[in-house]
């Protein structure tokens, strides 16, 4: 499959100076303004079809392919209304995930504060997603205490890291058993060899993430409903 990704890194300038400033009663604080930022930051990539990963919160991502200049100084605006410290955003394509983001935190190390920068890509934009879960998760869990089904998560996103990071892909924990994974369209087919028999995926290939995710939901739920448990990936793809 030919084309790009469009990858935006999203940093608080001095933010570890900010946390320090704060005092030593400052956990509870730190965490509400980053859920705050993180909220923010996802309901104006979304408008404009993108989707926000925290990562480390200070610095996020945005899967942004399709999304113009004029979106970026938009998210750029309504972060710094109420962001505690300046903000830049850098935004790149790239062949996959990780070179698009490695070419914008390049992008980013130059940048001013409270600036944007916006690399033209010279390649038809779209985005490539999995939406993976854990088959049978909630009747394998019922019987373990809640954190011992946490582990259970963490152990699968370490997996997938290292999978998913060999194709150039990015991983996103979406909460419950269920995990995102962008990747390149040339690593559609390789997915397979990465999932083990205890996970499903269905993949979504469409202009924005926003509807790539909605057609990845779509086919993990015709794999869901099927009750063929080696039915393992279905791909759905916008012409």
């Amino acid at each position: 499959m030919g084309g790009a990704v469009r990858i935006s890194v999203v940093e608080l300038i001095g933010y570890r100076e900010w946390t320090e400033s704060l005092g030593n009663d400052r956990e509870w604080r730190i965490q509400i303004i980053q859920s705050r930022l993180y909220s923010m930051l996802q309901h104006v990539a979304s408008r404009a079809g993108g989707f926000a990963l925290p990562l480390r919160y200070d610095y996020m991502l945005v899967v942004s392919s399709n999304m113009g200049p004029d979106r970026h100084k938009e998210m750029l605006d309504e972060l710094l209304s109420i962001a505690p410290t300046p903000v830049r955003i850098a935004s790149a394509c790239g062949p996959t995930p990780r070179e698009a983001e490695a070419r914008a935190s390049e992008l980013l190390r130059g940048l001013e504060p409270n600036m944007h920068a916006y690399e033209e890509c010279g390649e038809e934009e779209y985005v490539a997603t999995a939406h993976i879960d854990i088959n049978d998760f909630t009747r394998r869990t019922s019987c373990k205490d809640i954190y011992d089904t946490y582990k259970t998560i963490l152990d699968l996103l370490g997996r997938l890291y290292k999978g998913i990071g060999g194709l150039g892909g990015l991983v996103s924990y979406l909460g419950g058993d269920n995990v995102a994974a962008f990747i390149p369209g040339s690593g559609v087919e390789r997915l397979a060899e990465i999932l083990d028999e205890d996970l499903k995926a269905g993949v979504g290939i469409a202009p924005t993430a926003r509807r790539a995710l909605r057609l990845a939901a779509e086919a993990l739920h015709e794999i869901r409903i099927s009750g063929n448990k080696e039915r393992r990936i279905v791909v759905r793809a916008e012409p």
